[in-house]
């Protein structure tokens, strides 16, 4: 099956900056911003809903700095905030202000681009993105194995498991991949082979990347924290419209936990869905992409 994007390249601070792009360039422009994982990036998170939100949008998929097929050259670039900023210099090379969405810790820096850079920002779509909603010291609901009753929380904060040296096997990839979608006949041979290029290509920079900055417990607040406060704690200090996208089933944060930030919202909407988890524009990407194409041509 052919792609519905193209693979595009731009110098960003003398880095050789993968992005994907789809639509036309006269209609209005959103970026997304993939999660924080290993295998990480635009084309794994957001491939599937790239064509459906291409019919009336102008879409771009960022590959952020150390993932994806954009190499990370310095441990400058590990703190979430040297991240944003690199968004940010990206974003500049652009036509005028954008929609920007991120997904997990994609979510995160969004909302820093957002408070850092407001003039880049004509609106933010946050997907299922408890980095961006919650902090760490949340007692968060918990689905059980069915997905239908909560479980008593689990403790505020865990130490994170630091990646592995070795390069995992198809098998232990297609066993995680199960457990990460509802719809299994998503784990494709082609899924496979992308999540195991990407997370070869940049596990070492995955498992730096945790060393310096999530391996202890204050290190991975304060590299939550945005000038003094927890992302979340800054919602109502945005001036832009927000519309988050969230999964019933999302694994670690359900749309219980996102109400706060949605509270402190002054113009907002919530669309939840069933029957996907961490990845909902990959496992329902007409209903996703028709739910973001109506949001962002409602702020033209």
């Amino acid at each position: 099956m052919a792609e519905s994007f193209a693979h595009r390249y731009i110098d960003i601070d003398g880095i050789e900056t993968h992005y994907l792009e789809a639509g036309d360039p006269t209609n209005e422009t959103l970026v997304l911003i993939h999660g924080g994982g290993a295998s990480s990036c635009a084309e794994l998170n957001y491939g599937r809903a790239i064509e459906p939100l291409a019919r009336d949008l102008h879409v771009i998929g960022l590959d952020v700095v150390g993932y994806g097929r954009t190499p990370c050259p310095s441990p400058d670039y590990y703190p979430n905030s040297a991240q944003g900023d690199f968004i940010i210099r990206f974003l500049r090379t652009l036509d005028g202000p954008v929609h920007l969405g991120g997904n997990s810790l994609g979510g995160w820096m969004a909302n820093y681009v957002a408070h850092e850079a407001p003039e880049l920002v004509k609106s933010l779509l946050v997907i299922n993105s408890r980095g961006a909603t919650a902090t760490p010291d949340d007692r968060y609901v918990v689905w059980d194995e069915n997905m239908r009753d909560y479980r008593p929380p689990r403790r505020p904060w865990t130490k994170a498991k630091s990646h592995s040296k070795k390069r995992p096997s198809r098998e232990s990839v297609r066993a995680k991949m199960e457990k990460n979608f509802e719809n299994k006949a998503l784990v494709t041979e082609d899924l496979l082979d992308l999540v195991l290029e990407m997370t070869e290509r940049n596990n070492p920079t995955a498992t730096a990347r945790w060393k310096a900055c999530s391996a202890t417990e204050d290190d991975s607040r304060n590299n939550q924290m945005y000038q003094g406060k927890y992302m979340c704690e800054r919602a109502g200090e945005l001036d832009v419209p927000v519309l988050m996208t969230w999964s019933r089933e999302n694994p670690g944060s359900s749309p219980i936990d996102a109400l706060e930030y949605f509270n402190m919202l002054d113009e907002a909407q919530m669309h939840v869905f069933t029957g996907a988890r961490h990845h909902v524009m990959t496992e329902l990407p007409e209903e996703w992409a028709a739910v973001v194409r109506a949001f962002v041509l409602q702020q033209e």
